[in-house]
C-alpha cells in the first residue's frame, strides 16, 4: 500500500492535538513521555493551593472544623486517585487504540474496497477530536459555577463544618480555589475523556458497518476480533477514576454523617454494572457481522465435514474384516480429529464479542474504589472475624 494511504492510520491518536494541547504542553501539563511530571504539575495546580490556603486558614487539620482538608476522603478520591488515572489513561488507552486502528488498516480484516471508507472515518474522528467549538463548550460546562445552583449538596449544606465552608456561611479561601480551579479542572478532564469515548464509539460503529473479513476458525472464538476486546478493556481505567470520586463522597457520608455502609451497596453495584455495560457496549456493534460469519462458516464447513467423515467412514468403518491396526501410522484419524476441532471453533465463536475475563477485569477496576471504602470503614476485628468464619 502506498504510504500516503496509510499515513492517517499511522498518525491516528485519540488524545492529542486538541485546541488546548499546545498551551498545556508549553507549561508541562502534557507529555506522554513525561507522565509522572505532568501528573505532579496538575497536582500542584489543583490540590497544593488547597493545602496552603487551608494551612493558613487553620482548617487543614485539627478541631477548627469537623472535616479538615487532610481528613476529607472526597478530596483524596478526586485529586490523589481520579486525577492521576485520567492522565494515565492518555498514555495507556491511546497506545491500545493506536494498535487497533493499525490492525484494522493493515491486517486484512477490512477488504480493499472498504479501506477508503475506513480512512474517511478516521479523518472525521480526527477532525471532531480537534474541534474548537466542542472544547470551548466543554470548558464552559466545566468552569460554570454549578455549586451555586445545586441545592442540597455539601457546598450549600450547613449541617456540618468543613474546610471549604458552605454556601450558607460563605466559602473559605480554600473552598473558592476548589470551586473555581480544582473541581473545574477535574471536571474538564472528565468531559474531555467522555468526548473521546463518544468518538471511539462512533469509529467502531462505522467499522462494524463495513464488509469485514472475519475468520470463524480463529482461535480467539471472536472471529479474529480478540485484539479489539483486549484494547476495549483499558477504558475501565475511566470507570475507576469516576468511581473514586463517587466512593470518596460516600466515605465522607459514612464517617461524618452517619450513613450506614449498606446504603452504599446499591449505588456501588449500579455504578459497577453501568461501567461494564458502557465500556463493552461498542463491541455489540460487531454482533451482526459475527452472526453472519458464524452462520456462513457453519454452512460451508458442514458440507465439507460430511465429505470428510463419509470418506473416513467408508475407508475404515464399512469395510468388514479390515484389521484396525492398519489405521496406525495413517493420517486419516488425526486429519478427522483436526477438522472436528476446527468445526468446534466455528460453533463456539461468540456472536457477542465479550468474554468473562473482560467483564471481570472491568468489574474489578470500577469496583476497586468502593471496595477500598468498605475496607476503610469496616473495623479490623470484624474483617478478621469474617475471614476466620470462612476458613474454619
Amino acid at each position: 500500500m502506498p504510504t500516503g494511504e496509510t499515513s492517517i492510520a499511522n498518525a491516528f491518536s485519540l488524545v492529542s492535538d486538541s485546541p488546548f494541547d499546545k498551551y498545556l504542553r508549553r507549561f508541562g501539563f502534557l507529555g506522554q513521555s513525561q507522565t509522572t511530571r505532568s501528573i505532579l504539575r496538575w497536582f500542584a495546580l489543583t490540590w497544593l493551593p488547597l493545602a496552603i490556603l487551608c494551612f493558613i486558614d487553620g482548617t487543614g487539620w485539627g478541631n477548627k472544623v469537623r472535616i479538615p482538608l487532610f481528613w476529607d476522603f472526597s478530596i483524596y478520591g478526586r485529586f490523589f486517585v481520579a486525577l492521576p488515572l485520567l492522565l494515565l489513561a492518555d498514555v495507556v488507552i491511546d497506545r491500545f487504540v493506536r494498535q487497533v486502528v493499525l490492525i484494522f488498516d493493515s491486517s486484512g480484516i477490512l477488504r480493499n474496497g472498504d479501506l477508503l471508507h475506513y480512512r474517511s472515518a478516521l479523518a472525521r474522528v480526527t477532525e471532531l477530536r480537534g474541534s474548537r467549538l466542542v472544547h470551548m463548550f466543554m470548558a464552559l460546562l466545566a468552569f460554570f459555577p454549578w455549586f451555586l445552583f445545586l441545592t442540597g449538596n455539601e457546598w450549600t449544606s450547613g449541617q456540618i463544618s468543613t474546610w471549604h465552608g458552605s454556601g450558607v456561611r460563605g466559602l473559605s479561601p480554600g473552598g473558592w480555589w476548589f470551586v473555581l480551579v480544582g473541581s473545574p479542572v477535574l471536571r474538564f478532564l472528565m468531559l474531555r475523556w467522555l468526548w473521546r469515548y463518544a468518538l471511539w464509539m462512533y469509529l467502531l460503529r462505522k467499522v462494524s458497518g463495513l464488509n469485514l473479513n472475519l475468520l470463524t476458525m480463529h482461535p480467539d472464538r471472536l472471529g479474529g476480533l480478540g485484539f479489539l476486546l483486549f484494547a476495549q478493556q483499558r477504558f475501565g481505567l475511566l470507570a475507576s477514576a469516576l468511581g473514586s470520586v463517587v466512593a470518596g463522597q460516600f466515605a465522607n457520608e459514612i464517617f461524618y454523617l452517619g450513613l450506614p455502609l449498606r446504603a452504599m451497596k446499591a449505588p456501588a453495584g449500579l455504578f459497577v454494572f453501568g461501567s461494564v455495560v458502557i465500556v463493552l457496549l461498542p463491541l455489540v456493534f460487531f454482533s451482526l457481522r459475527l452472526f453472519e460469519a458464524r452462520y456462513d462458516g457453519m454452512i460451508r464447513n458442514n458440507q465439507v465435514a460430511r465429505l470428510v467423515t463419509d470418506k473416513f467412514d467408508s475407508t475404515w468403518a464399512r469395510k468388514i474384516g479390515r484389521p484396525p491396526d492398519q489405521m496406525i501410522g495413517t493420517q486419516d484419524p488425526s486429519s478427522l480429529i483436526d477438522y472436528i476441532s476446527s468445526y468446534d471453533v466455528i460453533r463456539e465463536t461468540r456472536v457477542i464479542p465479550i468474554n468473562k475475563r473482560a467483564v471481570t477485569f472491568i468489574t474489578a477496576l470500577a469496583g476497586a474504589p468502593f471496595a477500598f471504602v468498605w475496607l476503610l470503614t469496616t473495623p479490623v476485628e470484624r474483617l478478621v472475624t469474617e475471614i476466620l468464619k470462612r476458613l474454619f
